[in-house]
């Protein structure tokens, strides 16, 4: 088991977190946003290359203090921000396809 996950870190590329599926996986209502905002082929499904994008903006918006760790208080108030549906969190997380 260990040997598969130091082949996925390995194999990851710069600046992508790996396990960034297993988070949305984890928690239904953080899954169904990310699907609804990130998921650009509209499979129904996350690959490791749309949540990484909602990985991201959800450190983003639940790291409040900047600290690059996320307690259980700012995790939670975090997905009460999502669960509000503000203008301004659904205008962020709209991801613009990458250039080719």
């Amino acid at each position: 088991m260990l040997a598969l996950a130091l082949l996925a870190l390995a194999a990851a590329p710069p600046g992508m977190n790996p396990n960034a599926v297993d988070l949305f996986e984890r928690d239904p209502e953080l899954k169904a946003w990310a699907v609804a905002r990130f998921d650009l082929n509209h499979d129904g499904w996350l690959t490791s290359f749309e949540a990484q994008p909602a990985l991201n903006f959800f450190k983003d918006l639940a790291d409040s203090d900047g600290n690059g760790r996320i307690t259980v208080r700012e995790y939670s108030q975090a997905k009460a921000i999502i669960a509000a549906g503000t203008a301004e969190l659904a205008a962020a997380a709209d991801p613009q396809p990458a250039p080719r």
